[in-house]
């Protein structure tokens, strides 16, 4: 059985470059995609007849946007064995997204992140941060203007159980599509493990560090890697040592990656993913698309 995959369409051009980009990761993993438009009602309109303009306007555009976004789609997967599946509501986004995804019967939720202001609810859109949180399935945020999914930024979670799980998604996920996998695992400096390390001049002392640190998870870091290449996906493993939030996004940015996945501790709660708001601070800055993988209960 391949993939069912669930696609808030918000009506902008970033939808074609979003479905472009599923097409690229998944390729012949993709079973069915399901496209849900939704027009979000208009509320904050006191004055009768300024309501009623603006949402009778609103309803024009939403109406031309998403049958562009639908029509895309059919483009793009008319001659592929995907089954496509359009619909659409009026509401709020959120709990429409949620209503859809009672029912798990869908293996990814994937949406885009086109803001670029100043706020958070800005950079990722409105409704982003709070479909993160309460979300059931994994959640892909396709950002920017990627459209193919070459390279991969696995963040590796310090817990067998989840890392494993994680890799088993992805190697799904990827297994058609093959890009090549970095798994990374970042070492925070004040970890009991630092204990005799002085600075990054201390080369002794660091080369000591990384390797009780790699000792400690080269067991589970392996099975891993062979969880993909059985799939016939490469993968390598790297290491870093330094502040979570930096160290992240600089490897996102230096290695040139296209997608970037994690593993949160607690179903559901943004702000457990790693400690404290570190995992949001990542999600809004970091230029590449974000996978945030989440078990199945």
């Amino acid at each position: 059985m391949g993939l069912k995959v669930l696609y808030y369409s918000q009506g902008r051009e970033e939808d074609n470059k979003a479905l472009i980009y599923l097409r690229s990761m998944l390729s012949e993993a993709l079973d069915q995609l399901t496209i849900y438009h939704i027009t979000e009602e208009i509320s904050a309109v006191e004055e009768k007849k300024r309501r009623d303009l603006a949402q009778e306007q609103s309803q024009h555009l939403a109406s031309v946007e998403r049958e562009e976004t639908f029509q895309n789609a059919d483009d793009l997967f008319g001659e592929t064995s995907v089954e496509l599946i359009t619909g659409s509501a009026a509401g709020d986004p959120v709990k429409e997204i949620m209503k859809k995804l009672a029912d798990r019967e869908f293996d990814l939720f994937s949406l885009t992140a086109f803001g670029r202001g100043g706020f958070a609810r800005e950079i990722l859109g409105a409704h982003v941060k709070p479909i993160l949180e309460r979300s059931n399935i994994p959640v892909l945020i396709h950002k920017g203007k990627i459209r193919s999914c070459e390279r991969v930024l696995m963040h590796v979670p310090n817990d067998k159980e989840r890392c494993i799980d994680l890799s088993r998604f992805m190697s799904q996920i990827l297994k058609s599509s093959k890009p090549a996998v970095t798994f990374l695992s970042v070492h925070e400096e004040g970890h009991p493990h630092f204990e005799g390390y002085t600075s990054p001049e201390d080369e002794q002392g660091l080369t000591e560090v990384r390797g009780d640190y790699e000792e400690e998870q080269s067991d589970f870091l392996t099975t891993a890697k062979e969880i993909l290449l059985n799939e016939g996906v490469e993968a390598e493993i790297r290491h870093r040592i330094g502040d979570m939030t930096t160290e992240l996004l600089s490897e996102a940015r230096e290695g040139r990656y296209d997608l970037m996945t994690f593993a949160p501790e607690k179903p559901g709660v943004l702000e457990s993913l790693w400690h404290g708001d570190v995992s949001f601070e990542v999600i809004r800055d970091v230029e590449i698309s974000v996978l945030k993988f989440l078990a199945s209960e």
